[in-house]
Protein backbone atom coordinates (compact mmCIF):
# COMPACT_ATOMS: atom_id res chain seq x y z
CA UNK A 1 0.00 0.00 0.00
CA UNK A 2 1.63 3.46 -0.67
CA UNK A 3 2.79 5.39 2.06
CA UNK A 4 -0.08 8.35 1.32
CA UNK A 5 -2.76 6.16 1.51
CA UNK A 6 -1.85 4.82 4.98
CA UNK A 7 -1.46 8.34 5.93
CA UNK A 8 -4.97 8.86 4.64
CA UNK A 9 -6.66 6.35 6.92
CA UNK A 10 -4.19 7.24 9.81
CA UNK A 11 -5.66 10.78 9.60
CA UNK A 12 -9.38 9.39 8.93
CA UNK A 13 -9.06 7.13 11.78
CA UNK A 14 -8.19 10.34 14.16
CA UNK A 15 -10.20 13.05 12.53
CA UNK A 16 -13.13 10.30 13.42
CA UNK A 17 -12.54 10.21 17.06
CA UNK A 18 -11.82 13.50 17.03
CA UNK A 19 -15.33 14.61 15.40
CA UNK A 20 -16.87 12.10 17.34
CA UNK A 21 -15.86 14.33 20.82
CA UNK A 22 -15.78 17.71 18.81
CA UNK A 23 -12.56 17.81 18.85
CA UNK A 24 -11.37 18.62 15.42
CA UNK A 25 -10.13 21.99 15.92
CA UNK A 26 -8.00 21.51 19.04
CA UNK A 27 -6.34 18.00 17.38
CA UNK A 28 -5.83 20.47 14.15
CA UNK A 29 -4.42 23.29 16.08
CA UNK A 30 -1.99 20.66 17.62
CA UNK A 31 -0.91 19.09 14.22
CA UNK A 32 -0.50 22.57 13.00
CA UNK A 33 1.81 23.14 16.06
CA UNK A 34 3.77 19.73 16.07
CA UNK A 35 4.13 20.79 11.85
CA UNK A 36 5.92 23.64 12.59
CA UNK A 37 7.85 21.65 15.73
CA UNK A 38 8.93 19.16 13.01
CA UNK A 39 10.29 21.37 10.57
CA UNK A 40 12.09 23.73 13.41
CA UNK A 41 13.74 20.94 14.89
CA UNK A 42 14.99 18.92 12.57
CA UNK A 43 16.76 16.63 15.19
CA UNK A 44 12.76 15.73 16.15
CA UNK A 45 12.19 13.34 13.37
CA UNK A 46 15.40 12.31 12.86
CA UNK A 47 15.97 11.36 16.60
CA UNK A 48 12.03 9.55 16.19
CA UNK A 49 12.69 7.58 13.15
CA UNK A 50 16.09 6.95 14.59
CA UNK A 51 16.83 2.82 14.35
CA UNK A 52 19.23 2.44 16.87
CA UNK A 53 17.67 4.35 19.99
CA UNK A 54 14.90 2.34 22.03
CA UNK A 55 10.99 2.80 21.69
CA UNK A 56 11.01 3.60 25.28
CA UNK A 57 13.20 6.47 25.15
CA UNK A 58 11.46 7.73 22.27
CA UNK A 59 8.02 7.68 24.06
CA UNK A 60 9.68 9.04 27.14
CA UNK A 61 10.56 12.03 25.01
CA UNK A 62 7.02 12.29 23.50
CA UNK A 63 5.54 12.18 26.89
CA UNK A 64 7.72 15.12 28.02
CA UNK A 65 7.33 17.01 25.07
CA UNK A 66 3.59 16.30 24.32
CA UNK A 67 2.25 17.22 28.55
CA UNK A 68 -0.26 19.90 26.77
CA UNK A 69 -1.27 18.03 23.74
CA UNK A 70 -4.75 16.00 23.52
CA UNK A 71 -4.09 12.25 24.44
CA UNK A 72 -4.97 11.65 21.11
CA UNK A 73 -2.31 13.46 19.73
CA UNK A 74 0.06 11.94 21.67
CA UNK A 75 -1.17 8.37 20.95
CA UNK A 76 -0.65 8.85 17.03
CA UNK A 77 2.79 10.21 17.62
CA UNK A 78 2.93 6.95 20.16
CA UNK A 79 1.50 4.67 17.81
CA UNK A 80 3.77 6.02 14.99
CA UNK A 81 6.94 5.42 17.05
CA UNK A 82 6.03 1.73 17.36
CA UNK A 83 5.17 0.85 13.98
CA UNK A 84 8.30 2.98 12.77
CA UNK A 85 6.73 4.93 10.61
CA UNK A 86 7.28 8.71 12.15
CA UNK A 87 7.95 9.72 8.74
CA UNK A 88 4.14 10.26 7.78
CA UNK A 89 3.47 12.35 9.96
CA UNK A 90 3.25 15.53 8.05
CA UNK A 91 0.92 13.59 5.92
CA UNK A 92 -1.07 12.70 7.85
CA UNK A 93 -1.33 16.41 9.55
CA UNK A 94 -2.13 17.62 5.66
CA UNK A 95 -4.90 15.01 5.41
CA UNK A 96 -6.37 15.66 8.48
CA UNK A 97 -6.39 19.63 7.99
CA UNK A 98 -7.64 19.35 4.41
CA UNK A 99 -10.72 17.06 6.13
CA UNK A 100 -11.18 19.25 8.69
CA UNK A 101 -11.51 22.35 6.54
CA UNK A 102 -13.90 20.54 4.03
CA UNK A 103 -15.71 19.52 7.09
CA UNK A 104 -16.08 23.66 7.61
CA UNK A 105 -14.74 22.86 11.43
CA UNK A 106 -11.89 24.89 10.75
CA UNK A 107 -9.54 26.72 8.31
CA UNK A 108 -6.03 25.95 7.61
CA UNK A 109 -3.54 28.90 6.59
CA UNK A 110 -0.09 28.49 5.35
CA UNK A 111 1.76 31.60 6.36
CA UNK A 112 4.89 31.60 4.61
CA UNK A 113 7.71 34.72 5.54
CA UNK A 114 11.12 35.61 5.21
CA UNK A 115 12.00 35.73 8.75
CA UNK A 116 11.40 33.34 12.12
CA UNK A 117 7.57 34.69 13.47
CA UNK A 118 7.47 34.93 17.40
CA UNK A 119 5.10 32.44 19.45
CA UNK A 120 3.22 35.71 20.12
CA UNK A 121 2.86 37.02 16.24
CA UNK A 122 1.20 33.82 15.56
CA UNK A 123 -1.00 34.22 18.36
CA UNK A 124 -2.06 37.44 17.32
CA UNK A 125 -2.66 36.48 13.73
CA UNK A 126 -4.44 33.47 14.61
CA UNK A 127 -6.94 35.55 17.15
CA UNK A 128 -7.46 37.98 14.39
CA UNK A 129 -8.32 35.67 11.46
CA UNK A 130 -10.65 33.04 14.13
CA UNK A 131 -12.26 36.89 14.61
CA UNK A 132 -13.17 37.33 10.55
CA UNK A 133 -13.78 33.70 9.77
CA UNK A 134 -15.68 33.23 13.16
CA UNK A 135 -14.21 29.76 12.96
CA UNK A 136 -11.10 27.83 14.72
CA UNK A 137 -7.40 28.26 12.52
CA UNK A 138 -4.85 25.98 12.24
CA UNK A 139 -1.76 27.82 11.43
CA UNK A 140 1.60 26.03 9.47
CA UNK A 141 4.82 28.27 9.18
CA UNK A 142 6.70 27.77 6.34
CA UNK A 143 10.15 29.80 5.96
CA UNK A 144 10.72 31.59 2.47
CA UNK A 145 13.70 33.50 2.45
CA UNK A 146 12.77 34.56 -1.52
CA UNK A 147 10.28 36.54 -0.43
CA UNK A 148 13.01 38.81 0.88
CA UNK A 149 10.39 40.89 3.47
CA UNK A 150 6.88 40.05 4.91
CA UNK A 151 4.94 37.33 4.07
CA UNK A 152 2.71 35.30 2.23
CA UNK A 153 -0.55 33.92 3.61
CA UNK A 154 -2.66 30.50 1.70
CA UNK A 155 -5.93 30.25 2.60
CA UNK A 156 -8.34 27.97 0.38
CA UNK A 157 -6.35 27.98 -2.19
CA UNK A 158 -5.73 31.73 -2.30
CA UNK A 159 -2.71 33.66 -1.95
CA UNK A 160 -2.47 36.99 0.08
CA UNK A 161 0.89 38.59 -1.20
CA UNK A 162 2.62 41.25 1.42
CA UNK A 163 6.25 40.09 0.52
CA UNK A 164 8.71 42.48 -0.64
CA UNK A 165 9.31 40.13 -3.06
CA UNK A 166 5.44 40.45 -4.23
CA UNK A 167 5.14 43.83 -3.86
CA UNK A 168 8.52 44.43 -6.55
CA UNK A 169 6.72 42.21 -8.71
CA UNK A 170 3.39 44.79 -8.46
CA UNK A 171 5.90 47.50 -9.19
CA UNK A 172 7.25 45.94 -12.24
CA UNK A 173 4.56 44.89 -13.68
CA UNK A 174 2.72 48.58 -13.40
CA UNK A 175 6.17 50.19 -14.88
CA UNK A 176 5.58 47.41 -18.09
CA UNK A 177 2.07 48.92 -18.51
Amino acid sequence: MPESAVAKRYAEALYEVASAEGLEDRIGAELAELGRLWQKLPELPQFLAHPLIGVEEKERVLQELGRDLHPYTLNLLRLLVRKRRTGLFPAIRGEFLTAAEEEGKLIHVILRTAREVTPEELSALREKLERVWQRPVALTVEQAPELLAGAELLIRGRRLDASARGRLARLVAGLRG
